[in-house]
């Protein structure tokens, strides 16, 4: 990854998204994958039981929260996305502007990873989570059916070009056992994932339009034994280690 081609493709993040919504409603793919990442999300919060004194960093959040007891820190690169809320950071997932070992929880979903140096992003997560602190992680993957029959398929990272809500979107696709290693260097271990848009992804990649085939991800909770080959995105559930 060039550091010139991962700047290009912040800045261009950064301007489409100044211009628009983080989830247009006219997107009927965005539409479907923001309704799963607010449901697994939300599910996982309430799973993981906040008190009222701990701390969740909602990293690249756009305009979106969760219910919990616990503090949320908004964080976005656009300031009209977070500056409603009690708590909110201007600044960017490379570069966070909070103390070493000062929250509890990190989410970085939305695919806001795929837009930066995932090393960066991943090592200044590591850095700002307690021991033991948990990281939700969600991105899109290069095993994506998308790309089956292509060189692309399962690649450690390349980017890739996206038309959508009238703008050119560039983002850096990985490959799953990519992440995890990259996460496991940085003293995290994987504790869940979920797939999504498998099924639909397929569809996709045999001519189906991503309007057709979006609603397919309905079926994304029995297709998860099979979800590695096809699946478009992946939450990943991370546990900082205590030992580092």
């Amino acid at each position: 990854m060039d550091s010139n081609d991962i700047k290009d493709v912040e800045n261009t993040a950064k301007e489409n998204y100044e211009k628009s919504e983080p989830w247009p409603d006219d997107d009927v793919w965005h539409s479907y994958t923001y309704k799963i990442l607010h449901k697994q999300i939300q599910d996982y919060i309430d799973e993981l039981q906040f008190k009222n004194t701990q701390v969740i960093l909602n990293a690249g959040c756009g305009k979106t929260t969760y219910k919990t007891c616990a503090t949320i820190i908004h964080m976005d690169i656009i300031e009209e996305y977070v500056n409603l809320f009690e708590n909110y950071l201007v600044g960017s997932i490379e570069k966070i502007p909070l103390q070493d070992c000062s929250v509890d929880c990190v989410i970085c979903v939305g695919s806001v990873i795929n837009y930066v140096d995932i090393q960066k992003a991943i090592s200044e997560f590591s850095r700002i989570l307690k021991p033991n602190g948990i990281l939700i992680l969600e991105y899109e993957r290069s095993n994506s059916a998308e790309f089956l029959f292509t060189k692309k398929y399962a690649k450690t990272v390349f980017m890739q070009t996206y038309q959508y809500n009238n703008q050119t979107h560039y983002l850096w696709m990985y490959d799953e056992k990519f992440v995890i290693q990259l996460a496991e260097f940085y003293k995290f271990s994987c504790k869940k994932k979920y797939r999504f848009h498998s099924l639909s992804s397929l569809f996709y990649r045999f001519g189906l339009s991503e309007k057709k085939v979006a609603k397919y991800s309905k079926f994304d909770d029995c297709l998860q034994p099979f979800s590695y080959f096809f699946a478009h995105n992946e939450i990943f559930i991370f546990e900082k280690d205590v030992l580092l």
